[in-house]
């Protein structure tokens, strides 16, 4: 079973303003740049990028999951960007974002279907999803992820 704060840590989840997904993507990207996971950041900011043009990631009820498999990514990890004023997204729903979680991890990656499976069981949970929206520290949504 796929335990989420085996890739969550406390220094990639963060409360962010953005003007734009452009912007709210950058901040995530930034936030994610540790030697420990990226090989290379350029190549991971790209690929990022690219792969938010072929089809956006905004899931709808105010989440995202910007995802990639990268050979420039060592180990699997996630980070995580709460976006209280929302932010424009391109949703298949057409609403707002508060709540991204970008999922990055190597090609060869068997995990990658159960770490985003085990994620959507949190973003179908409304309550959750809506406290960890709502959270007064970074501690707080990792408590909440944790316990996932």
């Amino acid at each position: 079973m796929i335990n989420l704060k085996d890739y969550i840590a406390r220094e990639r989840i963060a409360f962010l303003a953005a003007r734009d997904k452009q912007d709210a993507l950058a901040k995530l990207i930034e936030l994610s740049d540790d030697p420990r996971h990226v090989i290379d950041f350029d190549q991971f900011q790209n690929a990022v990028l690219d792969r938010e043009y072929i089809v956006t990631t905004g899931i709808g009820q105010n989440v995202a999951i910007p995802h990639i498999k990268s050979r420039w990514v060592k180990d699997f990890f996630i980070t995580i960007g709460v976006f209280r004023d929302g932010v424009e997204w391109q949703s298949l729903d057409e609403k707002p974002v508060h709540l991204a979680f970008l999922i990055a991890g190597p090609e060869e990656h068997e995990n990658y279907l159960r770490i985003l499976a085990k994620l959507t069981l949190i973003i179908r949970n409304k309550e959750k999803r809506r406290a960890i929206i709502l959270a007064d520290s970074t501690d707080a949504v990792y408590k909440l992820l944790e316990d996932s």
